[in-house]
């Protein structure tokens, strides 16, 4: 094996753990982590509501596709499956959060979420654009972050970010629009979310 093969693969194995460690239920786990402990904006109860219907159902997704090989091809069937989970995950917990007490930002979380999936299945299923669901689930939690953590995280989040398109770019998974798509309609529904429950 050449060394160009060699240094290829590396980069290739890179590329792909970047993608693996953004998978958006763990980008969102780390993001509610970050917001209780440091922040202390969310309560133990809200931390653990938000953790079962944004990280735990969500990542049911992948060891659900593999027990019941749902899918022929298994990427597509891991990307179906992960979208349905997800959406269970999110409109769950949105009316979970609806019906017990929560503050603003738990709020803000389940509404940016159950628009940002239905928007994105929209795009997806209906249009057939594939908008960048690792691109939409890294840019919200960013956004959030630099806004009610402190400004410097905008560095790490425009690292990541940059980090999960160029991984998302060098396998070849989207291209540059659909990851513009993504993170369109993460902001996008980070907005409508803030418009209707307001700034907190």
């Amino acid at each position: 094996m050449s060394h160009e093969t060699k240094v290829s693969d590396r980069k290739a194995l890179l590329h792909l753990a970047v993608r693996i460690l953004t998978l958006p239920p763990i980008v969102i786990g780390v993001t509610l982590l970050l917001m209780y402990a440091p922040a202390g904006l969310l309560t133990r109860r809200e931390l653990l509501l938000c953790e079962v219907f944004l990280l735990v159902i969500p990542l049911a997704a992948y060891p659900l596709r593999e027990i019941f090989h749902i899918g022929k091809d298994r990427r597509r069937g891991q990307r179906g499956t992960a979208l349905v989970c997800s959406a269970v995950g999110y409109l769950c917990g949105f009316l979970r959060s609806m019906l017990t007490p929560c503050s603003w930002l738990v709020h803000i979380l389940f509404l940016s979420y159950v628009i940002s999936i239905a928007a994105l299945l929209l795009l997806n299923a209906g249009f057939g654009l594939r908008a960048s669901g690792h691109a939409c689930s890294t840019t919200a939690p960013a956004f959030l972050l630099t806004w009610k953590l402190h400004p410097l995280f905008v560095i790490p989040s425009v690292l990541l970010i940059a980090a999960v398109y160029r991984s998302s770019l060098k396998l070849s998974r989207h291209t540059l629009p659909q990851l513009l798509a993504g993170s369109a309609v993460s902001l996008l529904a980070c907005v409508i979310s803030i418009v209707v429950y307001g700034v907190g």
